[in-house]
């Protein structure tokens, strides 16, 4: 027998002690096309030591203890590494761990609300989903306007023949079209 394709919607790791908030909001993920692992404090905290899930949803009832191994276990996937993050509960912090990635995570009340938190996950994996793109151009930006200023010095000096010319205009022209998408990236990021 094959294994079944995993859900589209992704995979959710939901640590929480309280059944009545868990098996709830694991059915409505599950109908939702999410696959969905509801474990205890402590189970949740070890099977943060695997690989980490697509989102985790933690709960921020759990005892002190719980909460602080669990934070301890998610510090590795911080910054470039965070996936999305969602914290349940009154005492949920508004504030990401630090290092996490502002834009994979969300305190939600205790209990969600009705419609509420499949589109805070849906919104979360979105914005991880264009995260790495954001950060190649931000890799790129460098070595980029690098690559625009000393074609723009090669422009400027004489060159020995037709050939070398065109070798020069035609990198000039590439790196003014590499500098042009580059800038039209970042403006479109900065629109609404």
């Amino acid at each position: 027998m094959t294994p079944s394709p995993a859900p589209a919607a992704g995979r959710v790791l939901l640590i929480s002690e309280d059944d009545d908030i868990a098996d709830p909001l694991a059915a409505i993920l599950t109908r939702a096309g999410y696959a969905v692992e509801a474990l205890d404090g402590r189970g949740g905290v070890e099977a943060l030591a695997g690989i980490p899930p697509d989102v985790l949803i933690l709960d921020r009832d759990l005892s002190s203890e719980t909460y602080r191994l669990a934070m301890d276990r998610l510090a590795p996937h911080a910054g470039r590494a965070s996936f999305p993050l969602v914290v349940l509960g009154s005492g949920a912090p508004a504030a990401p761990p630090p290092g996490w990635h502002e834009d994979a995570f969300a305190a939600v009340a205790r209990p969600p609300q009705p419609g509420e938190i499949v589109p805070t996950l849906a919104g979360l994996r979105r914005m991880v989903f264009y995260r790495r793109y954001r950060d190649l151009v931000h890799d790129l930006s460098q070595p980029v306007t690098t690559l625009h200023a000393l074609s723009r010095s090669l422009a400027g000096m004489p060159a020995a023949g037709d050939a070398s010319r065109r070798a020069v205009d035609r990198l000039v022209q590439e790196t003014e079209r590499l500098m042009t998408l580059l800038e039209n990236f970042q403006r479109g990021r900065s629109t609404p």
